[in-house]
């Protein structure tokens, strides 16, 4: 790939096998970085691969998250939910509504999901995406747990007790249910959120009108407060909001939403855990 800046850097004749990364100009003025990291290169050069042929933006991304709440929304009038096994499957239906949506906008308006969205094409990329993942979905978890011990001293949450209801549920049901916070909504809500919603964002460049909502940490700031508002529990709000902004963070250092899937999944697998052992 050609950089902005001027020759590609990986054909010159100081080429050693790796990226001369800080030798490449940043693709969209407004997310200057001066650290030159590998990992800000590297998500720099996804975005760039992201912007030809995207015939997708605000828009299309603002669908995916109206389908997904109206799912929401629609499901308990829809489904008898006091039954166990539609009650599990009424809380997955919408999300994966969403992102059969997402993909399809991908594959018919934009480079396909694993340009769109960066998912990995080699071992060692996934393993780097891997990593990032790990240190922010720890560091999501760590802050999750600190915020909610102090949320839940300073609040009386009624009948909002997280996992009430859940005992009904057979251990099969238990299971899946727990599969699915653990692995199956991480992936839906990280392709909503970090994939299209983050990526219409990103499209925002000079000269085009709102170019400053294509800045990098406004992106992950809108995204965050986009992600913990959708979740529609106020006792939450913050402790969702802390979730991401360290999920994005992931997304933002890798440039792909396999890292803040992991993420993601690695913030979801206490309460995960939680499903299972609760009576």
């Amino acid at each position: 790939m050609t950089s902005p800046s001027g020759p590609d850097p990986r054909t010159g004749p100081d080429w050693t096998g790796e990226p001369s990364w800080t030798g490449m100009a940043p693709m969209n003025a407004v997310h200057h970085d001066s650290s030159g990291s590998a990992s800000y290169w590297r998500a720099e050069e996804a975005a760039a691969r992201r912007r030809p042929d995207g015939r997708w933006g605000i828009p299309a991304a603002s669908t995916v998250l109206l389908v997904n709440l109206t799912g929401f929304l629609l499901a308990p009038l829809v489904f008898d939910t006091d039954v166990p096994g539609v009650y599990v499957m009424a809380i997955m239906l919408p999300s994966l509504a969403a992102l059969t949506l997402s993909l399809a906008i991908s594959w018919r308006r934009g480079n396909g999901p694993v340009v769109d969205f960066g998912l990995p094409t080699s071992a060692t990329e996934f393993g780097n995406q891997l990593k990032t993942g790990l240190v922010w979905g720890l560091a999501a978890l760590a802050g999750a747990i600190v915020l909610a011990l102090v949320v839940l001293s300073q609040t009386d949450l009624g009948d909002q007790v997280p996992l009430a209801g859940l005992g009904v549920l057979s251990p099969t049901w238990k299971i899946v249910l727990a599969l699915w916070i653990w692995l199956g909504a991480p992936f839906c809500e990280e392709v909503m959120f970090r994939g299209m919603a983050w990526g219409a964002l990103e499209r925002r460049v000079p000269p085009m009108r709102g170019a400053w909502l294509g800045n990098k940490w406004v992106i992950l700031v809108v995204t965050a407060v986009a992600f913990a508002l959708w979740h529609r529990e106020g006792w939450r709000l913050v402790i969702l909001v802390w979730g991401g902004l360290a999920i994005g963070i992931a997304r933002m250092r890798s440039g792909s939403v396999m890292s803040s899937t992991i993420a993601h999944s690695t913030n979801n697998a206490l309460p995960a855990l939680a499903i299972l052992l609760v009576a």
